[in-house]
């Protein structure tokens, strides 16, 4: 039992740290384990978990995407003038999925065919991004979002908002995906060792293109769900969730390097960024000293994760 105790520890390091955090909080703060927190709670980190679920994808091919979170902006704001000019919400989510994947496609073909840096490549279409969000929202709110998506934020189904349980579909949709389809594998061997998977018959082009299409695909699904959130589609959504993602699943334990780490880590890390920043909130603890605990976290989650690796190996 011990050792099996042990095995889930090196697996999922995160879950000790969650745990200890949900009890400390409850034990600080008689709000916290409210009903009314747990919601905003899920309400507020549905975005991030999605994204960050396109970018564990990334990271286990050994990629990255810098642009994920302007990807949100965009789709986001492409969304909300669609439904704005024509009162449709399915028209809405459509437009908002195109933007993504378009974006998506660009990065993988830039990087998995012509060969470019994947860090240059994405941070110039994260640039890009944010310009065009920008440009075609006149760097304002875009107002004349229909009532149903609004009352979308609002609804909860078990008791769970419905924008978690969309972030939860696509926990399991990447799950399945992952763990049992040659795609998934593909990507993780790409991701262990690129030219044993070039040898082995993969076609490593093909599946650089598709992990970053799936990436920029779920920022589009995560720029429609921003507007539920927030009732109306806003232009500057993206632009401080880039580090929170990537702190999340590099704490969930998922390695840069590639070829190490789950879907199941990053729901974990981004679980327990949750926590920690809606704790702090409640204790009352200054923006900018929980920007300062974040990323002193970050970085022992970092340095932890790859001692874990190490072993592992």
């Amino acid at each position: 039992m011990i050792k099996t105790l042990s095995d889930s520890v090196r697996s999922y390091p995160v879950a000790p740290v969650l745990i200890a955090l949900f009890v400390a909080f409850s034990l600080f703060s008689p709000y916290f384990m409210t009903s009314g927190n747990i919601e905003a709670l899920l309400t507020a980190n549905s975005v991030v978990l999605i994204a960050s679920i396109g970018m564990t994808l990334v990271f286990l091919m050994g990629g990255i995407d810098l642009s994920i979170s302007t990807v949100i902006s965009v789709s986001a704001v492409t969304s909300g003038l669609v439904m704005a000019a024509t009162g449709s919400v399915t028209l809405g989510a459509l437009a908002a999925l195109a933007v993504g994947l378009v974006f998506g496609l660009v990065n993988g073909l830039l990087i998995g065919v012509l060969g470019l840096t994947p860090f240059i490549t994405t941070m110039a279409t994260q640039l890009i991004a944010r310009g065009i969000a920008f440009v075609l929202s006149k760097g304002i709110a875009v107002q004349g979002t229909p009532y149903s998506m609004i009352d979308f934020g609002f609804l909860t189904i078990a008791g769970i908002p419905a924008v978690t349980w969309v972030g939860l579909v696509v926990v399991g949709v990447c799950i399945v995906a992952m763990t049992q389809t040659d795609w998934g594998r593909r990507v993780m061997l790409i991701g262990s060792n690129r030219n044993a998977a070039r040898y082995s018959g993969i076609n490593v082009r093909f599946t650089e293109v598709s992990v970053y299409a799936v990436s920029g695909l779920l920022g589009g699904i995560a720029g429609f769900i921003s507007i539920a959130t927030l009732g109306n589609a806003i232009p500057g959504v993206g632009d401080t969730l880039l580090l929170i993602v990537i702190g999340a699943v590099v704490l969930g334990g998922t390695t840069m390097e590639g070829g190490d780490g789950s879907i199941a880590r990053t729901v974990l890390g981004v679980a327990l960024l949750a926590v920690l920043i809606s704790g702090l909130n409640l204790m009352g603890i200054p923006f900018y000293d929980q920007l300062i605990i974040q990323g002193l976290l970050i970085f022992f989650g970092t340095w932890l994760s790859m001692k874990l690796s190490a072993r592992r190996s």
